[in-house]
């Protein structure tokens, strides 16, 4: 049984990702924190799909790829979805969620910066909903 986390985000990110090149096919994933730990996930698009965000870690990482390896793009990926043009992502504010837990990276080994990667000792990934219809709209519209 997979489990669930819920949080009220200060700030959600949802924005889209070109996850598979060959296909040109996008999927929308979210972007927030929890405590220390930051919270990542594919978000479901209209149809209700959403790709497994490790899996696509996997498939954009090199082979030798370890565990934190892949918890670590995936971190990077939701980070750096506010540097993407503006038309490709929207942000929410007090925005409750509920991730479906499909990985947890629990902490990031200490290297030469620290301990911490984009300011997070660790990273859950999964499954992101909200449950507000106009945020789940806006989403939706990201893809269009």
């Amino acid at each position: 049984m997979p489990q669930h986390l819920t949080g009220t985000a200060s700030r959600l990110i949802i924005g889209k990702l070109l996850y598979d090149w060959d296909h040109q096919d996008y999927c929308l994933i979210a972007y927030t924190g929890l405590d220390n730990m930051g919270v990542v996930g594919t978000f479901p698009d209209a149809n209700g799909d959403a790709p497994d965000l490790w899996s696509i870690a996997a498939r954009h990482e090199s082979q030798k790829a370890d565990y934190e390896d892949l918890g670590r793009w995936c971190l990077c990926t939701g980070w750096a979805l506010s540097s993407k043009p503006r038309d490709t992502w929207i942000e929410v504010t007090n925005q409750p969620w509920k991730l479906e837990v499909r990985n947890t990276l629990k902490e990031i080994k200490p290297h030469q910066y620290g301990n911490t990667a984009y300011g997070w000792k660790g990273v859950h990934v999964g499954v992101l909903t909200v449950d507000d219809p106009d945020v789940i709209k806006q989403a939706h519209a990201l893809l269009s």
